[in-house]
């Protein structure tokens, strides 16, 4: 705290000494520092101490501003991208999901390899140019970044019966949902994988295997992904001062003529109507041997819930007799920290979803399928999820796509994913009419805005409607 003295001078007016303990700005040792005030308006010494008060107030946050920024520019002048990096990603990883933490660490490669290359992985974070940043993105679209090329196994023949995939599942061999389709022809697996496989097994690796390139663009998202990450990354450095602008927020994705080769993400595929009808028909003549694959899959379709919600479900968030769904977490899959229950992905994905008689009737018998294995079923459902497999366990989140692509390829449907199913849900309620805010409500959608974003082109009769109005306007 600054703290004064006041004296006469040899005119007999009033002076003040005035001193404050700072830190030096070069060692950031402790260091008292003086300044003096000069009565130089005639004031009483009254005022003249209100007046002092104040400035030793002021005295020490200029101190205190002085150090900070000259700690803020030394501090610019040697931060490394690797070094805010590493900071970064200890705060991200206790306040956000752990999907964007494995996708900045992701990033954090990359920008990192890229760095090297042009010589600024140990300069500081404020050489680092908006051509900089621009040039990484365009990578992606040369050469050497547009094809992931990774040697792989084809499978050209089948494995024989002694090779167990559950167990090699087990022991950490193969992942779990890649058991569930492992034997199929054309199967790609990474190579050492195969290796590993031929080892446990003392097969011929050639005999089974034929190792592939595997070629793949980078998808026009996932190029916009690296950038909202390197994009928040830079705003943080902006905001504690180190930089004074982010070199991300000039960029584009697509910027130069070389980007022409990136993957276009497809839409999803979807059902009609028809189809739809078909399909849930076909899983009504199930048997009741997989009544968990029915009733799931219906769920998704009926609906409209995220693979990850479906796979959040617990029984204590079925209302049966009011025919409500609650969707209240998501369970999901990462390759750093496995199984794992978060939050839905926005606030307005914490809803209640409707569900038609014929898939209440689905569940009731669904729900008397986990009493057969548990009597004690009715006071412990918070304990139960809805998704498991035949053993009541949870299912892998995985599985879930597995099953429903080997029943369309089974009952002659042309493929639809687990997200296309919500897609077919959404574009079924709206070509029957259903208002776009009801519709936005029951898919968990932040704003109607983004359903119509997505889903407009199913809305029918929208162009016809528009004129029919336009010409009773002009009788």
């Amino acid at each position: 705290m600054a703290y004064y003295k006041i004296t006469t001078d040899k005119k007999g007016k009033l002076v003040a000494k005035m001193q404050a303990y700072g830190k030096d700005l070069e060692t950031g040792e402790k260091k008292l520092y003086t300044k003096r005030f000069y009565n130089e308006d005639g004031l009483t010494e009254a005022k003249f101490k209100k007046y002092l008060d104040k400035e030793a107030i002021a005295f020490e946050e200029e101190l205190e501003r002085a150090y900070r920024e000259h700690d803020v520019s030394v501090k610019a002048g040697v931060l490394t991208f690797p070094e805010l990096m590493a900071e970064w990603k200890e705060t991200i990883k206790t306040n956000l999901s752990i999907s964007y933490y494995e996708r900045a660490c992701e990033v954090e490669k990359k920008f990192n390899e890229y760095l090297k290359e042009v010589r600024l992985y140990d300069k500081p974070i404020s050489s680092i140019t908006v051509r900089d940043v621009q040039l990484f993105l365009n990578s992606f679209a040369s050469k050497k970044y547009n094809l992931t090329l990774k040697l792989t196994a084809k499978l050209k023949n089948p494995l024989p019966k002694k090779v167990n995939f559950r167990q090699l599942a087990r022991e950490g061999i193969i992942d779990r949902n890649r058991s569930y389709y492992m034997n199929h022809n054309d199967t790609h697996i990474t190579k050492e994988t195969a290796q590993a496989i031929c080892e446990r097994y003392n097969l011929n690796y050639d005999d089974y295997f034929e190792t592939v390139k595997n070629e793949r663009s980078y998808a026009v998202e996932t190029i916009k992904g690296y950038r909202r990450v390197l994009r928040t990354l830079f705003n943080e450095a902006v905001r504690y001062e180190w930089i004074a602008k982010n070199p991300v927020c000039g960029t584009k994705i697509g910027a130069g003529s070389s980007n022409t080769s990136m993957r276009a993400v497809p839409e999803k595929e979807v059902f009609s109507f028809k189809e739809a009808q078909e399909f849930l028909s076909m899983l009504d003549g199930l048997s009741d041997d997989i009544i968990n694959q029915r009733v799931c899959i219906k769920l998704m379709l009926l609906t409209g819930i995220r693979n990850a919600e479906l796979h959040g479900l617990r029984w204590s968030d079925v209302d049966l007799e009011n025919h409500i769904l609650h969707v209240r977490r998501n369970r999901l899959v990462s390759q750093q920290f496995g199984v794992y229950e978060k939050s839905p992905k926005t606030k307005t994905s914490l809803r209640d979803i409707p569900m038609p008689d014929n898939l209440v009737e689905d569940l009731k018998r669904y729900k008397d399928w986990f009493r057969l294995a548990d009597d004690n079923f009715d006071e412990k459902q918070d304990e139960y999820y809805l998704a498991v497999g035949l053993d009541r366990q949870p299912l892998y989140p995985h599985t879930m796509g597995h099953w429903l692509t080997k029943l369309e390829a089974k009952h002659g449907f042309k493929h639809v994913s687990c997200h296309g199913l919500r897609h077919t849900y959404c574009s079924l309620l709206l070509s029957q009419n259903v208002p776009i805010q009801t519709v936005s409500k029951y898919m968990g959608h932040s704003d109607s805005t983004v359903t119509l974003e997505v889903y407009s082109h199913f809305i029918p009769d929208t162009q016809e409607k528009a004129v029919f109005a336009l010409n009773n306007l002009t009788k």
